[in-house]
């Protein structure tokens, strides 16, 4: 491991220490939790454990609707000791913040559930010494990661000749071999909604041999692995992480493994599987995450549509035979998809949609006379099964 990768372990370190301390001088269960309420550190503690407490250390930062409670306080421009009142409705007790700030800029909160007879100001006063101390070892982490984007942003935009440089530099920063393999991750939500480094970093999120880089509201995860299913687990972990933060859908899509140096090949791959699964509004329904994670290796003949030519292929796919299927009735639209994906078997689509064969024959016909095409063709079967591949939407979907 280089320098800087030692450095930043002694950090996490530092910072953790930093917290055990407090709890020690508060006689009290205390948290570290950064800018965006994702839990850095916490001391264990004896005694009762308060919803919040408990959801912040399970789920390794505090909900939303949480954060916009405690920010009703004035803690992100607080300059002291902030005390939040119990709050018998929310199961909490009372609980003291104090900003983690460094060069009058807070960089998280150290907080701490006050017991029953309160906190001294001679303990809170040494507290925020602590504080003062955690807000500055978390600035240095930011720089620190602020660095590293750099670095992957140099590599993948540099000319084809004069990449090794920038993936010996960026192999030096994340403490791997230069001749590691790595897979680009690439996450992006709804159009207009802008993801930020800063949410999948720390505990619970990406490790730090994972580069990471903000680009037109994405995030770009550079992976180091020796097989895909390293560089999937990694984009689990980025979706769980931004998961806790922000509640518009977030899908991965994921290039193949290739050298550092030609890492860029893969950033090509996981942009173009994107640009096939990425939602076009933010109010779809939830997806399991795994289900949210897209290889560029697996879209099949779907990989079409994240090419240069994908707009002129949804094009040339909506032909006027398909647009009338796709103007009909959804059960028609239906029957076609499951009647093609399961080989033109009458038997199968029967089973499948729970219908008697005299009701598929029944649609088929009907299918037929809408579009115009004769399903007992292949090159009809070939252009109802391709538009519908591109431009049909299941439910809900």
């Amino acid at each position: 491991m280089n320098h800087d990768g030692v450095a930043y372990i002694c950090l996490m370190a530092d910072v953790q220490d930093l917290v055990d301390e407090a709890s020690a001088i508060l006689l009290a269960p205390v948290t570290l939790e950064d800018r965006r309420f994702r839990l850095l550190a916490f001391a264990a503690h004896a005694g009762d454990v308060d919803s919040v407490r408990a959801e912040t250390v399970l789920s390794r930062g505090a909900h939303p609707r949480t954060r916009e409670w405690f920010e009703s306080f004035g803690i992100a421009r607080a300059i002291g000791p902030v005390h939040i009142p119990a709050d018998a409705d929310r199961g909490t007790a009372a609980r003291l913040c104090l900003p983690a700030r460094w060069r009058g800029v807070v960089q998280g909160y150290l907080w701490a559930v006050e017991p029953p007879e309160g906190l001294s100001l001679e303990r809170v006063r040494a507290a925020g010494v602590l504080a003062d101390q955690a807000g500055e070892h978390l600035a240095r982490l930011a720089s620190r990661r602020r660095e590293t984007e750099r670095l992957v942003l140099d590599l993948l935009d540099a000319e084809p000749s004069a990449r090794r440089g920038p993936a010996r530099e960026l192999a030096d920063e994340l403490a791997v071999d230069p001749a590691t393999r790595a897979g680009v991750v690439v996450l992006g939500a709804a159009p207009g909604v802008r993801l930020r480094a800063e949410e999948v970093h720390g505990p619970g999120g990406l490790p730090r041999r994972i580069g990471v880089a903000e680009r037109s509201g994405d995030l770009v995860l550079v992976v180091p692995a020796t097989t895909d299913a390293e560089v999937q687990a990694a984009a689990e972990a980025a979706l769980g992480a931004i998961g806790r933060i922000v509640d518009e859908h977030v899908v991965a899509g994921v290039g193949d493994l290739a050298p550092l140096a030609e890492v860029a090949r893969s950033l090509r791959e996981g942009r173009a599987a994107l640009r096939v699964v990425r939602p076009t509004s933010p109010d779809l329904p939830s997806l399991p995450v795994a289900a949210r994670i897209h290889p560029w290796s697996s879209l099949g003949i779907e990989r079409l549509l994240g090419g240069t030519a994908g707009d002129e292929l949804l094009d040339a796919v909506r032909t006027p035979a398909v647009a009338e299927l796709l103007a009909a009735a959804p059960e028609l639209i239906e029957t076609a998809w499951v009647h093609l994906e399961a080989g033109c078997s009458v038997a199968a689509t029967s089973a499948r949609l729970g219908l008697h064969r005299q009701s598929v024959y029944a649609r088929l016909r009907r299918i037929e006379a809408i579009t115009g095409l004769d399903l007992s063709r292949g090159r009809d079967r070939l252009e109802l099964h391709l538009g519908l591949l591109v431009l049909r939407r299941p439910a809900g979907g």
